[in-house]
């Protein structure tokens, strides 16, 4: 395995979720943004609502070791991330 696939194998920095606006629907996998983690998730999600990007509602997806993705959380557009506690975010993963 060459220098820059070694990295890959870390499960701290794989990137586990991933988000996108909840109105696509179905997962895009080349259209979401990848997140490492849950809060990650959530600042990429405050991201796109802030650039009002998202159109409303975003979707966090859950991807599974296998590549199978999951809808997680839904982010509502009118919602306040930025009370978002790092303990909160536990909870979900």
């Amino acid at each position: 395995m060459g220098p820059y696939n070694s990295h890959m194998n870390n499960n701290d920095t794989m990137p586990t979720f991933a988000v996108q606006p909840a109105a696509w629907d179905k997962f895009d996998s080349y259209g979401c943004d990848w997140a490492i983690n849950i809060s990650h998730a959530y600042k990429i999600a405050a991201i796109w609502q802030e650039m009002n990007h998202a159109k409303g509602d975003m979707m966090i997806w859950r991807v599974t070791p296998g590549g199978e993705p999951i809808r997680w959380v839904r982010v509502y557009e009118d919602e306040s991330i930025d009370s978002v506690t790092d303990e909160a975010l536990s909870t979900l993963v």
